[in-house]
């Protein structure tokens, strides 16, 4: 039998696998989609609809679970099947989320490279975004990790809105007239 050093070793070497792992499946997702190889007709579309990702916002929703658990004939196991449906479906949508966040970014690249005037605060612009985006990602996937155990509460909110900031930023660039270099 452990003791409360020994239990309280093995309780900080789970979370540490748990953070290890977590970052790992982030940063490994996140650069295999930065590598891609994408067409100039891929930069041209719409970067995103709100409307494709206002699922994310129900799919954890515990009123689903509660109304599976009401029902006589339903197991611990199915409730757990259940949980790792949704968080596969849950984590699709995240990629689609960084797929659109990366075009996004893709897009506002060019738009600076193609300025005539000089557009260098749009990489600090980018960097921050970029960086809340990973941040939020991997707070995301740790809330995922946790949910599968059994608890709730995963807002898929911090994952919107940069994107949403780096939208609104591409079409303010684009709307903008640059000056002519008369």
């Amino acid at each position: 039998m452990l003791d409360n050093n020994g239990m309280a070793l093995v309780i900080v070497a789970a979370v540490a696998c748990l953070v290890v792992g977590a970052f790992h499946i982030l940063f490994t997702r996140l650069l295999s989609l930065q590598n891609t190889v994408f067409s100039p007709s891929d930069i041209l579309k719409e970067p995103f609809s709100m409307e494709r990702y206002r699922a994310m916002d129900r799919l954890l929703d515990s009123a689903d679970e509660s109304f599976l658990a009401a029902h006589p004939g339903c197991t611990q196991r199915m409730i757990r099947r259940f949980r790792r449906a949704r968080v596969h479906i849950f984590r699709n949508y995240m990629k689609l989320l960084s797929e659109d966040f990366n075009r996004i970014c893709r897009r506002i690249k060019l738009q600076a490279i193609n300025a005539a005037v000089d557009r260098s605060d749009l990489a600090a612009l980018m960097m921050k975004e970029q960086f809340r985006f990973c941040r939020n990602m991997l707070y995301v996937e740790f809330r995922l990790a946790i949910y599968t155990t059994g608890w709730t509460g995963v807002d898929a909110s911090g994952l919107i809105a940069p994107l949403n900031a780096m939208r609104d930023n591409l079409r303010t660039l684009a709307a903008v007239v640059e000056p002519s270099a008369a």
